[in-house]
């Protein structure tokens, strides 16, 4: 079994520090590989090591992590920033990743507590309601879709 799957099984399993230590030792091996930064940060971020994550999902995504990986270490990365209240470092993370991959609704949806986070609560409210007209598949709430688009464009307008 190769190390990388060998990572992989471990923390299918929950083995978080065996397959840490296994990226630990091939990243020495290959400092260059953008995916051993993206494993080894999201095994510090699932034990709970934020900061240990931090540089490694800046290393992955200055390397040249796939597209579908990269969207993920914008969101982890944002993810981490707000986890240890530094929102705007969040922010401008899941901007970045906004970006780059302006499709993704997961990021959008994490921006939006970002957003509440940094006190700008209309804001956060409107792009969730956006979310929510673009994604529900909810029969009633996307007939409403129009409406939920003009309300959340000015949440405080009467008449």
């Amino acid at each position: 079994m190769s190390l990388v799957l060998q990572i992989e099984q471990l923390k299918k399993q929950g083995r978080y520090p065996e397959a840490t230590e296994i990226a630990q030792q091939m990243l020495e091996q290959a400092p260059l590989d953008a995916r051993l930064h993206y494993q080894l940060a999201c095994l510090y971020d699932v034990q709970g090591f934020e900061q240990q994550a931090i540089p490694c999902y800046l290393a992955a995504l200055q390397h040249d992590l796939p597209p579908p990986l990269r969207q993920e270490a914008w969101l982890g990365l944002g993810s981490t920033y707000r986890a240890l209240g530094e929102y705007q470092k969040s922010l401008d993370a899941f901007d970045s990743g906004l970006n780059e991959f302006p499709q993704a609704k997961e990021i959008t949806l994490f921006r939006a507590m970002t957003l509440y986070n940094l006190g700008e609560t209309k804001q956060a409210v409107a792009d969730l309601l956006i979310l929510l007209a673009e994604t529900s598949a909810h029969t009633e709430i996307s007939t409403y879709q129009r409406a939920i688009r003009q309300y959340a464009a000015d949440l405080d307008r009467i008449g």
